[in-house]
């Protein structure tokens, strides 16, 4: 064998090895891509499992202080009103207090009506979303003593949302009001409910301000009891499931400003019933 035939071989041999261990760099460079992707979607999943493993506990809480707030309600003043009427109309005279029977059972029927829609609004099915959300000030400036104002602007179309995405914006503006009572302190609050303005995108615009002390939302704990505040995050959540966008603005002493918007049109799936 010549010379010649011998460096052909060695060259042949050394482009061999080449391609082989270009395709071994390749392969790995490859399989450390799809490790990493895998890494960070096991993460990303993990970090979702655990918000959403949080956000169950906080609903399960939610249930059963709503539960317990009920009970106490029943018994402090429906069975009590009740309790009082029976012995009422046990008495001799019961004839003569019937006027006071009845007024003490029409009170009992407003508690009880005010408790339901507490609830489930009964017209929530009537997807009439500024109409419940009107209804809803309304009980709240109530119950509360804060001048609760709404504002909805004429001519303003909800009929394009379902009942299942109404219901979700309705839920997320009581847990703005919620919050509100427990927490901001404030002596007014506004509602302002309207559609696209300009050259904002086509959808319903929903915005809560009030004038209480505020807090901190990149922590989002509230400032006073350093307890987290899930009701953001079940509002968040709740936009999220019907396609819709929150934005929660606040600033410790300085109140807090909410706005939702839900595009007309969005496309949406749901993974869980609205409560």
């Amino acid at each position: 064998m010549d010379r010649t035939q011998e460096i052909a071989e060695l060259e042949s041999i050394i482009h061999d090895y080449t391609v082989f261990f270009i395709i071994i760099d390749v392969l790995f460079f490859a399989l450390l891509f799809f490790a990493v992707v895998f890494i960070i979607k096991f993460l990303k999943d993990k970090k979702n499992l655990h918000a959403s493993n949080e956000y169950i506990l906080y609903t399960i809480r939610g249930q059963e202080e709503e539960r317990s707030r009920i009970a106490r309600e029943l018994h402090d003043t429906v069975a009590q009103d009740l309790r009082y009427c029976k012995s009422l109309s046990e008495k001799e005279n019961a004839g003569e207090l019937l006027t006071q029977i009845s007024s003490i059972l029409g009170s009992t029927i407003q508690q009880v009506r005010a408790m339901s829609y507490n609830l489930a609004p009964p017209d929530i099915t009537q997807n009439d979303l500024a109409a419940n959300l009107m209804s809803l000030c309304s009980e709240t400036a109530e119950k509360s003593g804060i001048e609760f104002r709404f504002t909805l602007i004429d001519g303003t179309d909800t009929s394009f949302l379902t009942a299942d995405e109404g219901l979700n914006l309705y839920r997320i503006v009581q847990e703005a009001l919620t919050n509100i009572l427990k927490h901001a302190e404030a002596s007014e609050a506004t509602v302002m409910v309207r559609n696209e303005s300009g050259s904002e995108e086509k959808g319903l615009y929903i915005f809560i301000t009030d004038d209480g002390k505020g807090f901190d939302p990149k922590k989002n704990i509230h400032f006073e009891t350093g307890q987290k505040h899930f009701g953001l995050s079940g509002m968040e959540r709740r936009a999220a499931l019907i396609g819709a966008k929150i934005n929660i603005n606040s600033a410790i002493g300085d109140g807090t400003q909410i706005s939702i918007m839900k595009k007309n049109g969005t496309i949406h799936k749901t993974r869980w019933g609205g409560v």
